[in-house]
């Protein structure tokens, strides 16, 4: 079977995220113009018929194909109970995209909502996957959570929000089943939820991007060394590399930090800019910026991170880290 020509990208969403979406979406049509197709499928977990309308006229504007995969009986029966917590369904519903999106898509770009596309996705796309089931960047995770969950401290462990997915190895190896199986070996309560599955089950058959690819909160806080340091890495990327990647991210990754997140007050991301732009030029153009919804302990790591000697800030978090561990 051929490879699908044009670019094939999904997101998932709920209705508090479409928005995010949204002004991601448009960021991804902006910087791929030189792309002759685009086709995005929205995992709909959820999505009001006025968002969908609003996605809807921002693909027609850009004269791209938008589809929205109802997930509802996908995931059904997906148990998203996490003690006392609960996380959205739409997290965990790129685990399903092999069995979603048509068999004429061999391969597809996943995109968390809290991202911006700066340029084009062409190379990426050409990345041959023939033996990987999954490319990604890989993640600041403390090695406890890759022992967690069965990994070895030397492997690599991704960041589940931009991935490029071999959706043809997926099928062939039937991972979905993998997946829930894992998911049910941990009675719902995986470390890191769907990304800590993916890591899991695609071990060593992932191919590692440049961080220019999924460009995180953590790069923009901490050195190379800092965070091999604070995270107990045996290996990350070098700071030559980190640093072209700050000043160069073809994808921006809002995750939550010590910077906050550009669609809230007190965001202290050196790029929010790069995301108001695009929200001014969205449908969601009139919004005001949300509450910070750091958690207090974040909040006060981000303060003394500000304003404290490194030594003092590394101490506190290495705390709360241990603490998390007790927990987990």
């Amino acid at each position: 079977m051929k490879d699908y020509i044009g670019l094939c990208v999904a997101y998932s969403a709920d209705e508090n995220y479409g928005k995010y979406l949204g002004i991601s979406m448009l960021s991804l049509f902006v910087s791929n113009k030189n792309i002759e197709e685009i086709t995005v499928f929205v995992l709909d977990c959820g999505i009001s018929q006025v968002t969908k309308d609003k996605l809807i006229t921002i693909a027609n504007e850009y004269s791209r194909n938008i589809n929205f995969v109802n997930m509802d009986s996908a995931i059904g029966g997906l148990n998203l109970q996490i003690g006392v917590r609960k996380i959205s369904i739409a997290s965990y519903a790129r685990l399903f995209l092999s069995s979603v999106i048509p068999e004429k898509y061999n391969k597809i770009i996943y995109l968390d909502c809290d991202t911006i596309v700066r340029a084009s996705l062409a190379d990426i796309w050409k990345i041959n996957l023939d033996n990987y089931l999954v490319a990604g960047v890989q993640d600041t995770v403390d090695n406890f959570f890759l022992k967690k969950i069965g990994m070895k401290e030397d492997e690599y462990y991704i960041n589940a929000g931009v991935l490029l997915i071999n959706l043809s190895l997926w099928r062939r190896i039937h991972i979905e089943d993998k997946f829930m199986d894992f998911i049910d070996n941990f009675k719902g309560n995986v470390p890191h939820h769907d990304q800590g599955v993916i890591n899991a089950i695609c071990r060593n058959k992932k191919y590692i991007l440049s961080p220019r690819y999924n460009a995180t909160s953590n790069i923009y806080s901490f050195s190379a060394k800092t965070i091999r340091r604070m995270y107990f890495l045996d290996s990350f990327y070098s700071q030559e590399e980190l640093d072209d990647a700050k000043k160069n991210p073809i994808i921006l990754h809002f995750t939550t930090g010590l910077v906050g997140r550009p669609w809230e007050l007190k965001c202290y991301h050196p790029m929010k800019e790069e995301y108001l732009k695009v929200a001014k030029a969205s449908p969601w153009k009139e919004d005001e910026l949300l509450p910070d919804s750091r958690k207090l302990s974040v909040k006060i790591f981000s303060a003394l991170y500000r304003h404290a000697p490194l030594f003092i800030s590394e101490t506190v978090y290495r705390i709360i880290s241990k603490l998390a561990h007790i927990r987990e």
